[in-house]
């Protein structure tokens, strides 16, 4: 269901932008006005070139803020593997040690000690 919602909102923002392109076909003077650099491009492009600019500065900075996030979850992801082994290699152990321990108990039952209630 996802795949075809992501698919429908693909071929809305297709469309809008071929509506932009083809509404937006004059030429207009693009100038960085302290560099000599003076270009006549169609509008469109200018305004596509600026919302991908925009995308990649957008995503480089949601990156940057998201380092910390997944730096903790790197050292989580190490420590949860470190515990799992320490977890394994402490049950092998328990399950080796236990059978010889049954072996060396005699067959008498632990004494329990009595409490007395008086009255």
């Amino acid at each position: 269901m996802l795949k075809f919602v992501s698919w429908i909102f693909f071929i809305i923002v297709a469309l809008a932008i071929c509506a932009l392109s083809i509404a937006n076909r004059h030429e207009v003077m693009f100038s960085l006005d302290p560099l000599p650099f003076v270009f006549d491009l169609p509008l469109f492009l200018l305004l596509l070139a600026a919302g991908f600019i925009g995308l990649v500065i957008g995503s480089f900075v949601t990156w940057r803020r998201g380092s910390r996030a997944r730096t903790e979850n790197r050292q989580k992801r190490r420590e949860n593997a470190d515990l799992k082994g320490q977890n394994t290699k402490l049950t092998q152990d328990l399950a080796e040690t236990k059978p010889t321990s049954q072996n060396n108990t005699s067959s008498a039952s632990p004494q329990t000690p009595r409490l007395e209630h008086q009255q």
